[in-house]
């Protein structure tokens, strides 16, 4: 074995440009390979990331505004959800809905502690809000139920309330006026990326008594479906809550702009098919410049059996066997494809490791107020390490399936032919 490496290293060095020229074109092929799949990945891990950690098989319901006659009312008359639409779907949409929460949204007003003041948004919610949104408590708690029950003046707030009005450090226990209420502060949010405006959170039956007069309507309803509920099923959950709404506020059941519906699992569904056809067709480019460069190594070995013609003919005349020469031919097939296989291998991952480190410090140093650095397209664009070996190992083998046919070649030339050629 020793002998045979070293007549191939020893070929591969008196032959130096074609060698690099053919290493190349295998190099690259892999390289381009793991390039295409870690920026797949990171693309893929980017957009995800921006799901947070919301309940895929959550949804939202929405007032709205009525586009169609319906009942003696007149268009665009704004529809409002209320309290007791929680209990009903609760209670009447049981086998589609497992949970829901509320949130409303108040007028913006101005927040101060101490000498320090911002313009915030008030939000009342219900305890259940939190974890549907999968948001992340960084210090203290969320609004719990005997916030609402006692309609207490407790306040969670995000980190840009934090870092303004209290130069970042814990707020938790202090009191911060909104107006010329004062709130509690009884926890920290981290901050929502897709926006930059502070927000303050407050038990919703306290909003609704301060800033809505006792008026229960609410902005939003956030609900997760049951663990069994289908996605076909989901329209005709949708169109029975609308139904049974329209009786109660008087609205045309075909109305789609009224008790609107949007669920994260038909967004999720359409993500995933986005990204399950730009894998194919990653694949299909790799696989692509991966046969570049097996034709590459193919090509090269007919010229290697083409010069070594003589060398062969002597070889047989004294005793190499047809699987001697073929082994020989076969060997530099497989030292060529896996060399350079693995400089591209090792090149691609370090280029997709360094993308990541630079995209990890960028987020680091990106001012937290900027919703363009929060927002994140492209994430850890690293894969999987037994895929690259995967398809390296896949290289090795094409360039020994590329190479066997030149090596059946240079076995079946015959000894006086051989040895004839160099004339």
């Amino acid at each position: 074995m020793r002998e045979l490496l070293g007549e191939i290293f020893e070929s591969l060095k008196q032959n130096r440009l074609r060698t690099v020229l053919t290493g190349f074109s295998v190099a690259w092929g892999i390289f381009m390979l793991v390039v295409l799949l870690g920026s797949g990945n990171g693309l893929k891990n980017g957009l995800m990331s921006n799901f947070g950690s919301q309940m895929i098989n959550s949804g939202s319901i929405y007032g709205g505004y009525t586009t169609i006659s319906y009942g003696g009312f007149n268009l665009y008359r704004q529809v409002y959800m209320r309290n007791e639409d929680l209990d009903i779907i609760m209670d009447e949409f049981g086998d589609y809905v497992k949970d829901i929460s509320a949130i409303s949204w108040y007028n913006s007003n101005t927040a101060r502690y101490g000498e320090m003041t911002i313009t915030a948004g008030i939000d009342g919610v219900t305890p259940e809000l939190g974890p549907m949104l999968g948001e992340e408590v960084l210090n203290g708690r969320y609004i719990n139920s005997i916030d609402m029950q006692l309609r207490r003046k407790t306040a969670v707030v995000d980190e840009n309330i934090v870092k303004v009005l209290f130069k970042g450090k814990n707020p938790v226990g202090e009191t911060l006026m909104m107006g010329n209420i004062p709130y509690k502060v009884v926890g920290v949010l981290k901050t929502d990326k897709f926006s930059t405006w502070p927000r303050i959170y407050i038990p919703l039956s306290t909003g609704q008594t301060i800033y809505s007069k006792g008026d229960e309507k609410l902005t939003e309803a956030t609900f997760v479906f049951q663990d069994d509920v289908k996605e076909e099923q989901i329209p005709v959950f949708e169109q029975a809550l609308r139904t049974r709404m329209s009786k109660k506020y008087g609205f045309s059941p075909d109305d789609m702009s009224v008790f609107y519906v949007w669920n994260n699992m038909e967004g999720y569904k359409s993500v995933m098919t986005v990204f399950r056809a730009l894998t194919i067709f990653i694949w299909m480019i790799g696989i692509g410049t991966l046969m570049a460069g097996i034709v590459g190594v193919a090509n090269i070995m007919l010229v290697t059996v083409r010069e070594r013609t003589f060398e062969i003919g002597i070889r047989k005349a004294l005793g190499a066997s047809p699987r001697s020469v073929v082994m020989m031919i076969l060997a530099e097939a497989v030292v060529i494809t896996a060399l350079f296989g693995y400089v591209g291998m090792c090149a691609g991952v370090g280029v997709m490791e360094g993308v990541n480190q630079y995209l990890i410090s960028s987020v680091e140093e990106a001012d937290p107020g900027d919703i363009f650095s929060s927002i994140s397209f492209f994430q850890d664009p690293t894969l999987d390490l037994s895929i690259v070996v995967s398809a390296t190992a896949v290289l090795v083998v094409a360039g020994v399936i590329a190479g066997y046919i030149p090596a059946r070649r240079a076995a079946k030339v015959k000894t006086i032919d051989a040895l004839r050629d160099s004339l």
